[in-house]
């Protein structure tokens, strides 16, 4: 490990925790937190190109391959050496609601996944015997989840990953694992292309986890979510977003989004409150963006404690790089800068009309 870590610093890829990262890191977030204060009267200050139109216009998704072949069909052993080990949660772990709990929480990467997906089942609702669709299911760790504490579910889940597809089936195939011999029904494709709502069968609930930040038109994706939910049914999303309303960040041509997530922005938070004509909005909480910033942390952590098994056999000295300022970057353009609140998480609880 000592030859690798050695070889990528002589590359200028600095690891984790290495003097030359953690100034690079403090002078990023200072850098931001100056540029966000200085933009504060954007929370209340209209903009030339409202998302409330721009979500209506497009297909559905938009580079969907692209977004696969670039970050989510990567290798497994890549995910594995940073993803929690229960769960392999692709998404903010949940660590507490105010700065100082979340800072002060001394908990592991995988019971800050379990806590999450605690707060998401808590949030929708879940009793134990609905019929629930998730969208964009990942490696399946909410699956997991609710099959652990609710058994009696029916889910369906839809990915059009391969990598994370065929995990899933490893993990059906192994009887130790929640998800062997459950009603469980996993579907790899894309949610845009499927013809889901020609199917007789109707939901209660419909999850969409780390999912929307990949929507381009939004009226699209809620008709589809409706046309599969039963009257009443109910929309759960659970999605990045910002505080003020950065215009530039949705479009992934325009900033640093596009190099890592083909076809990816970031709503503002505001703007499931009133985006829908198939439902209305239950509730919606924003959760602060250090749980985000403490998330991947971790896993930033974890990957160069596992650069031995990566560098080489896994990546390459510049996949190495590219991914070292993918935990970087995200950490400090988006979650760190004033305590965790331009950027966070936003949870709705949606309801068919």
């Amino acid at each position: 490990m000592k030859q690798s870590i050695e070889a990528l610093t002589k590359a200028g890829v600095h690891p984790y925790g290495s003097e030359a990262l953690d100034l690079y890191e403090e002078r990023l977030t200072r850098f931001f937190t100056r540029e966000y204060s200085s933009r504060q009267d954007l929370k209340d200050s209209p903009q030339q190109n409202s998302p409330a139109t721009i979500s209506k216009q497009g297909p559905m998704v938009i580079e969907t391959t692209e977004l696969m072949d670039d970050h989510y069909d990567r290798q497994l052993p890549l995910f594995r050496s940073f993803l929690d080990r229960q769960y392999m949660a692709y998404t903010m772990a949940y660590y507490g609601e105010t700065p100082d709990e979340i800072l002060a929480r001394d908990i592991t990467l995988e019971q800050a996944q379990q806590k999450k997906f605690e707060l998401i089942s808590n949030r929708a609702g879940i009793k134990g015997d609905e019929r629930i669709f998730s969208i964009g299911c990942g490696f399946g760790p909410l699956e997991t989840y609710l099959f652990e504490n609710y058994p009696n579910l029916h889910i369906t889940s839809i990915t059009p990953s391969k990598v994370q597809a065929e995990y899933i089936r490893g993990c059906t195939e192994d009887p130790a694992h929640p998800l062997s011999g459950k009603d469980f029904r996993l579907i790899e494709g894309d949610f845009s292309d499927s013809d889901l709502n020609e199917r007789e069968e109707l939901y209660d609930i419909v999850f969409a986890i780390g999912v929307f930040e990949h929507i381009n038109n939004l009226q699209l994706a809620f008709q589809r979510i409706a046309s599969m939910l039963v009257p009443g049914g109910k929309c759960f999303l659970h999605l990045i977003v910002s505080q003020p309303e950065f215009p530039e960040y949705q479009d992934s041509k325009n900033t640093l989004i596009g190099k890592y997530f083909p076809g990816g922005r970031i709503w503002p938070f505001a703007l499931f409150e009133n985006e829908s004509d198939c439902f209305t909005l239950d509730k919606s909480w924003y959760v602060n963006g250090l749980n985000y910033w403490k998330t991947l942390d971790e896993w930033h952590r974890r990957y160069w404690a596992n650069m031995h098994r990566l560098h080489r056999e896994v990546l390459s000295t510049e996949e190495v790089r590219h991914w070292n300022d993918y935990f970087t970057l995200c950490k400090v353009v988006l979650f760190a800068p004033l305590n965790g609140t331009i950027y966070g998480n936003g949870h709705y609880l949606l309801r068919k009309k």
